[in-house]
C-alpha cells in the first residue's frame, strides 16, 4: 500500500511539472506570437485593402457590373465606417518618406478605363470627397473599334479629354494595365500573349523588350495625358511572373497588382511590400454591409 502511495504521488508530481512546463511554454509562444503581431502591425506597417470595380451601369449583369446605387452605397458605407480612400502617391509616400497615412486607409482601384467610369463614378466619388485609381489600357484608350479587326468595343473606353479633367480634379489617378498585352484572343490577328507572360515562341531577351516596350508606349500616353509618368501598374488578368515584376522594376514602377483576394501589410521603408498587391474583387449584387464585412 505505501508503494502504491508513493507511485501515485511521484505520477501526481511529473504531472504537475510536466503541466507547469507546458504553462510556460504556450505563455511563451503566446507572448512571441503577440510580439510577431505588434512587430507586424506596428506604427511602421498599415493594413491596407484595396478595392478592385471595372464597368458602371444600371443595365448589364451583376458580374463586375455595378449600378450607381450600389457604388454610392459602398462609398457611402466606407465613409461611414471611418476609411478614407487614399492614392498610390500617399502609399507609396508612407513607404519612401514615412508619411504618416490616415487611420483606416482604403485603396480603390478600377480596371480598363470604361466610359462609365467618367460618367458614374467620377461624380460620386467627388460627391463623398473620395478618390480613386484608374488603369486604362492604351490600345483601348479613346477608341471604339477593336486594333487590326475593327470589332466594336463593348463597353467604351473614355479618351484624352475625360482623363484630363478627372486628373486635374484629383479624385482620379490614372495608371497603367499595359498598353496592349490585356488582349482577347478572338480578336487577335497576331501571335495571342496571356496577359503580360512570356509567350512560348519568346526568347527572355525577346520578352523582356516586349514588356519594356509595351509599358513605355503606356507611360508616354499617360503623362501626355496627365503630365505625370505611372509608377503603378495592374496586371491584365492578374497574371504575372518573377520576370515581369523584374523588368516593370527596371521600367521605374513603384507598385504591381495582382487580383489575388485578401488585405495588404504595407511597411514603411520596405518597398517590396508595395509588389503584387491583394485585391478585393466588387460585384454587382454585392451589398455595402458585406463589403465591409470583407475588408475588416
Amino acid at each position: 500500500m505505501a508503494i502504491l502511495k508513493r507511485y501515485a504521488a511521484y505520477l501526481y508530481l511529473a504531472s504537475s511539472l510536466i503541466s507547469l512546463f507546458a504553462g510556460l511554454f504556450i505563455l511563451n509562444y503566446r507572448y512571441d506570437l503577440m510580439g510577431r503581431l505588434k512587430l507586424l502591425f506596428s506604427e511602421n506597417s498599415v493594413r491596407v485593402p484595396v478595392l478592385m470595380y471595372h464597368h458602371f451601369s444600371d443595365d448589364g449583369p451583376t458580374g463586375t457590373t455595378i449600378a450607381a446605387d450600389i457604388f454610392e452605397s459602398h462609398i457611402e458605407a466606407l465613409s461611414k465606417a471611418g476609411y478614407t480612400t487614399i492614392t498610390f502617391d500617399e502609399l507609396c509616400s508612407f513607404v519612401y518618406n514615412e508619411t504618416p497615412l490616415p487611420q483606416r486607409p482604403v485603396v480603390i482601384t478600377i480596371d480598363d478605363g470604361y466610359t462609365s467610369v467618367y460618367e458614374i463614378a467620377y461624380p460620386l466619388l467627388k460627391k463623398y470627397g473620395m478618390k480613386a485609381t484608374v488603369f486604362i489600357i492604351g490600345v483601348m484608350h479613346g477608341e471604339t473599334l477593336y486594333k487590326d479587326t475593327q470589332y466594336p468595343i463593348d463597353p467604351p473606353h473614355f479618351g484624352d479629354a475625360e482623363g484630363i479633367e478627372m486628373d486635374a480634379s484629383g479624385v482620379i489617378s490614372i495608371q497603367s494595365h499595359s498598353f496592349d498585352m490585356h488582349q482577347l484572343e478572338p480578336y487577335e490577328t497576331g501571335p495571342y500573349r496571356s496577359g503580360v507572360l512570356q509567350r512560348q515562341d519568346e526568347s527572355r531577351e525577346e520578352y523582356i523588350e516586349a514588356l519594356r516596350s509595351d509599358f513605355e508606349r503606356s507611360a508616354a500616353q499617360i503623362e501626355n495625358m496627365t503630365g505625370t509618368r505611372p509608377l503603378v501598374y495592374s496586371y491584365p488578368f492578374g497574371r504575372y511572373s518573377k520576370l515581369s515584376e523584374e523588368t516593370l522594376r527596371d521600367c521605374g514602377v513603384k507598385a504591381t497588382l495582382t487580383i489575388v483576394k485578401g488585405f495588404n501589410v504595407v511597411k514603411a521603408g520596405s518597398p517590396e511590400s508595395l509588389f503584387r498587391l491583394k485585391r478585393y474583387n466588387v460585384y454587382g449584387d454585392m451589398t455595402a454591409d458585406k463589403l465591409l464585412s470583407m475588408i475588416k
